[in-house]
């Protein structure tokens, strides 16, 4: 059973919500303060809508992983181009191409089989393609399925912490 890595195209939005409600169900699981399951109402148009945004657009990749033919995984990058302000800003990184991970998810059946690795190979390949120059993406850090795929199976490394307080 071979995972097949592909751009999204119309029609993939009833799978990538199924799989979207699975990982907000995993997520709020985790740390209901932060997280939802997304509701069902309106998801797969959300998605198709989605697609049809940015299909065309070249600085964004959309991509679905599929197991005899079910989607089981996907990916959303962008690319960030250099900041015009980049010679006055104090993080480097600004002054450079590079390619934000907006979202990946991964089914839980699907997990542990080499569709997370199978999306970020095809997502690192990408950003090289378009001469990035570093990838940058977040999780929580009490995720025990993504840090350690993130640092021990993909080679990424802790970089910045983000700081949230709850007001209302």
């Amino acid at each position: 059973m071979a995972v097949v890595i592909r751009r999204v195209r119309a029609g993939d939005g009833p799978g990538r919500a199924r799989l979207w409600q699975e990982t907000g169900e995993f997520f709020a699981a985790l740390d209901p303060h932060t997280a939802q399951e997304p509701s069902a109402h309106g998801l797969v148009d959300w998605h198709e809508e989605h697609f049809e945004r940015f299909a065309a657009d070249p600085s964004v990749l959309m991509l679905v992983a599929e197991l005899d033919g079910e989607i089981v995984g996907t990916a959303v990058a962008r690319v960030h181009e250099p900041l015009p302000t980049a010679g006055w800003q104090l993080q480097r990184d600004l002054g450079h191409r590079r390619v934000h991970v907006d979202a990946l998810a991964v089914a839980g059946a699907a997990r542990r089989s080499g569709v997370g690795s199978a999306l970020m190979v095809a997502v690192e390949q990408w950003a090289v393609d378009r001469d990035a120059v570093v990838i940058t993406l977040e999780t929580g850090l009490d995720n025990p399925t993504s840090m350690p795929f993130y640092e021990q199976r993909m080679g990424y490394a802790r970089h910045e912490v983000v700081f949230r307080k709850q007001l209302r």
